[in-house]
């Protein structure tokens, strides 16, 4: 497995099984001034350690996942050019992003702004380094359904803040 290069990640029954995971809990709406889409957090854990495994077959830096999501868009819904990446000042960062196609819409697609990546089918994922661009694009037609795993490493540049032991704990 290679960064940027489509791979089978699921079957079609996990496919299912997670979209029935995410049609059975609450969908948020998770809109701001960047995406305009649905969302559900995928809590069952028992498959967590095997996907960090997997991400460390890449490089091994992986200490956790966080929480995967489920997304949903609609036709007008759509996710426009982001990076995943997380302040400075938290312990760890997100390495790897791995998102997974669990039911395709037409017109809809992932995309990334400096690497081309083939229209993905059900099951299939595409891993990438965080801080890359990429953008999901809104259905002419149907629900596009995706799954997203933020792979965590432990941040070398965290930043370190001055006379720390010093500070007034109650101004945070």
């Amino acid at each position: 497995m290679r960064l940027y290069e489509p791979f089978q990640f699921l079957t079609a029954e996990q496919c299912d099984h997670i979209i029935e995971y995410g049609r059975s809990r609450q969908i948020k709406d998770a809109s701001n001034p960047a995406r305009k889409n649905r969302i559900v957090w995928y809590e069952d854990s028992r498959e967590w350690q095997a996907w960090i495994n997997l991400m460390n077959t890449i490089e091994p830096v992986i200490d956790w996942i966080q929480t995967p999501q489920i997304s949903f868009y609609l036709p007008g819904e759509h996710y426009d050019w982001h990076t995943d990446v997380w302040p400075a000042f938290r312990t760890h960062i997100r390495h790897f992003t791995l998102t997974c196609e669990l039911q395709s819409a037409t017109g809809a697609s992932f995309e990334m702004e400096n690497h081309d990546i083939p229209h993905l089918q059900k099951g299939q994922a595409v891993i990438f380094r965080s801080p890359e661009r990429h953008r999901a694009t809104t259905p002419t037609n149907g629900e596009r359904i995706s799954f997203t795993i933020w792979a965590m490493a432990l941040n070398k540049n965290k930043l370190q803040f001055p006379n720390q032991a010093n500070v007034d704990k109650r101004t945070i």
